[in-house]
């Protein structure tokens, strides 16, 4: 009976994270697809939209990272129920900002207040299922890519209702529904076993050749991965109808599902983490070439289909490889991997909207191969050192 209760509470944990997280990444990829409304509505530069991936993640990047490091040392429930209440209200606050600064605050403050969720749910789950970490990560992903795949969607759906800021509220009610979840729940007992973390402790986790390489790549990754969700949305509406430019993106992301699934059986069966990324790593380049300078029309969605299939299994199967190597951890190897991936989102995105305006933006895309290149080596060393220490990889 008592095994019956647990797998059940495991489950309902398991929903209401998935809720969540879901619901993320529905206003997530708002952002990209939202772009053209902004601009005509704010009366803003290519440059300033740029600014919207950053202000949406610096916060959350700040938030993830302090709770992730004191993960054993707060009330983890609470943080969970608080973070998702709060950010229902940010979705709010985020829809009806009148002015464009406004509105960069508001998404800086809503990814404030994301970050604790985000940066114990996989902690949570990664006690939950000990021994099929890659396995439930690669689903957590998978969920986080149906609705990020949705997000352009919801994004269609509100344009075509009158008001793009509608959007903002479907994401509102996404989230209460969530914190309505998770209020019905209790901790599960084996999160009571996330160890506090000394300075001396988090020397020691980040000096982890296993921790210091998933940092490295997934920091890159968030760069490339950050850069399409931004914009890709407008780099398709200059050859196709703005309609049907939206449903790149989501095109983009839908493969991300079918991708993940597969990976998270590969990675569970194989245990060869690391070898699954380099192998994804490297068909991603002719993918990524294919879409940014070759793709047109048309083939512009079966270039990102192809994309979005295989870059998808880079961060949550690097995650898990991550917090294989310090379990005792999953907290703060949670937090790292999470804002390495945002300090890529964070940085990238401007930087291609500033040379837009002076290279145009099929140029300023350029950078995006240059950041692959960078991640296979990164991973490469990795796996040799890894390798040579007889680790697994």
């Amino acid at each position: 009976m008592a095994e019956t209760t647990d797998r059940r509470e495991r489950l309902l944990w398991t929903v209401a994270i998935f809720a969540f997280v879901t619901t993320d990444a529905v206003g997530f990829q708002l952002r990209g697809a939202l772009l053209p409304s902004i601009e005509e509505s704010f009366e803003v530069s290519q440059g300033l939209l740029g600014l919207v991936a950053t202000a949406g993640t610096l916060g959350f990047v700040a938030s993830v990272l302090v709770v992730g490091l004191v993960a054993g040392r707060i009330d983890i429930y609470r943080a969970l129920v608080g973070s998702a209440a709060v950010v229902a209200v940010g979705a709010v606050l985020t829809g009806i900002a009148p002015v464009f600064l406004v509105f960069l605050a508001a998404l800086f403050l809503r990814g404030v207040a994301t970050g604790p969720f985000r940066a114990l749910d996989r902690a949570v789950l990664g006690h939950l299922y000990p021994e099929g970490r890659a396995r439930i990560f690669n689903r957590y992903a998978l969920v986080w890519a149906a609705g990020a795949a949705a997000g352009p969607l919801v994004v269609t759906a509100a344009l075509a209702a009158g008001n793009w800021r509608f959007a903002y509220g479907v994401v509102a009610v996404g989230f209460l529904v969530s914190t309505v979840l998770l209020v019905r729940l209790d901790l599960p007992e084996s999160v009571a076993t996330e160890r506090e973390l000394t300075l001396d402790d988090l020397r020691e986790v980040l000096r982890e050749p296993a921790v210091a390489g998933m940092a490295g790549v997934l920091v890159f990754n968030g760069g490339i991965e950050g850069t399409l969700f931004t914009w890709l949305p407008y780099f398709a509406a200059r050859q196709l109808p703005a309609a049907e430019a939206n449903l790149v993106l989501s095109t983009f992301l839908a493969a991300y599902v079918p991708g993940r699934l597969a990976y998270s059986y590969l990675a569970d069966r194989t245990g060869r983490t690391l070898d699954l990324v380099l192998v994804t790593l490297t068909l991603t380049m002719p993918a990524l070439l294919a879409t940014i300078y070759l793709a047109d029309g048309r083939w512009l969605f079966v270039a990102v289909f192809a994309l979005g299939l295989v870059i998808s299994a880079t961060f949550p199967t690097l995650s898990a490889f991550g917090m294989n190597a310090a379990p005792e951890y999953s907290g703060p190897v949670n937090a790292i991997s999470t804002s390495a991936g945002y300090v890529g989102i964070a940085l990238v995105p401007p930087v291609v909207g500033l040379l837009a305006e002076r290279v145009g933006l099929r140029a300023a895309l350029g950078i995006l191969p240059a950041l692959l290149v960078a991640m296979l080596v990164v991973a490469g060393v990795t796996r040799v050192y890894q390798a040579r220490r007889g680790a697994p990889t």
